[in-house]
């Protein structure tokens, strides 16, 4: 297996191709008008059938992480990010925030600048989400504190008007970058049961307090594998299935350089996916790695990135499990495509 180093993967981030055209889907909107008995029927008929839980609804396009708070601190930074997408014709974002302790809470650090960007970006039909990250967040000890600051979340989130395109919260937990992880196969297990038992407290705090917001996570495509699989609220399943039952989709760290890799690294979720009427969202990789650059664009001719990007889009288009295409990350895909970079990057360190 072929992990990316946390220290590449947060080195942030961060010449439009002719050959790109990548097809973007429309978010799935109901279009009938008709009285309130009729539209009751029609969603009782229609819900049961839909590829996604409503909250997870997102139109079939590209995505990106944007980890650098330098990238929507400034005004000029956030019309540079929302230019950018664009351009590129980028459709959703999940932007890295930090928290810090006022008095006796959580709250949202920069907070009003995050608010701005999802505005802007909104004003342009760019959806975002929240995004969380620290490997050891899921243990159990630090359970307590990663639910208080989902739930200042979810209070930010209702400072946002009511036709907000905020969407929901993404976490990019990592424990296999851990000593603990490393340490072992005897200590995996009870490592995993706690991420799931996260999961399974998130949920119930979202479908509670904000079932309009989603719950998804970022996950190595190599956790489908059977001896990952484990027993969880008594069923036994693989790992990446008992996340995809928990959350509303995935995000799969599926780093190749072609479309077919991409997709082979991704089928197992994706037939689940299919087998649980969800979503799952491949993802490319463009930063500058010390080690295994051969799974990352960087380094290698655009146009070859732009011939794999709209491959991906078109098998999403007529895949209803696969929503997207999330690339990795802004100021890489930047400076891959500019030869410059965007606002001095602020470290992201954990916390």
């Amino acid at each position: 297996m072929s992990l990316v180093r946390r220290s590449d993967r947060r080195r942030e981030e961060g010449r439009s191709s002719r050959k790109y055209r990548p097809p973007v889907g429309n978010q799935l909107r109901s279009t009938v008008k008709a009285p309130t008995c009729i539209l009751i029927i029609w969603l009782l008929i229609a819900i049961p059938g839909m590829p996604m839980s409503l909250n997870a609804e997102q139109r079939k396009g590209l995505g990106m992480w944007v980890w650098s708070s330098s990238s929507f601190l400034t005004q000029e930074a956030r019309e540079q990010l929302v230019q950018f997408c664009i351009k590129y014709r980028i459709t959703h974002l999940d932007v890295h925030i930090r928290m810090t302790h006022d008095s006796s809470k959580w709250i949202l650090k920069d907070a009003e600048a995050f608010k701005d960007l999802i505005a802007l970006a909104g004003q342009h039909n760019i959806t975002t989400a929240a995004l969380r990250g620290n490997p050891k967040m899921f243990f159990s000890e630090n359970h307590e504190r990663t639910l208080r600051e989902l739930r200042a979340i979810v209070a930010f989130s209702e400072t946002l008007p009511r036709d907000t395109l905020f969407k929901g919260i993404k976490y990019d937990v990592e424990p296999y970058c851990t000593k603990e992880w490393k340490a072992g196969r005897t200590i995996l297990y009870p490592m995993m049961h706690d991420y799931l038992t996260f999961l399974r407290k998130a949920r119930s705090v979202l479908d509670k307090e904000a079932p309009h917001l989603w719950l998804a996570a970022d996950t190595p495509f190599w956790w489908d594998k059977d001896r990952f699989a484990l027993e969880f609220e008594g069923k036994r399943k693989r790992f990446n299935e008992h996340v995809q039952d928990l959350t509303d989709f995935i995000t799969i760290m599926s780093y190749r350089r072609s479309s077919r890799k991409v997709l082979d690294c991704v089928e197992d979720e994706r037939r689940y996916a299919q087998r649980i009427k969800k979503v799952i969202f491949p993802s490319l990789e463009t930063v500058e790695l010390t080690r295994d650059q051969h799974i990352s664009f960087w380094g290698v001719p655009n146009e070859e990135f732009w011939e794999v990007v709209p491959e991906l889009l078109e098998v999403a288009k007529r895949d209803p499990a696969i929503g997207g295409v999330m690339i990795h990350c802004y100021r890489s895909l930047f400076e891959k495509l500019n030869n410059d970079t965007p606002h001095k990057a602020v470290e992201v360190t954990p916390e």
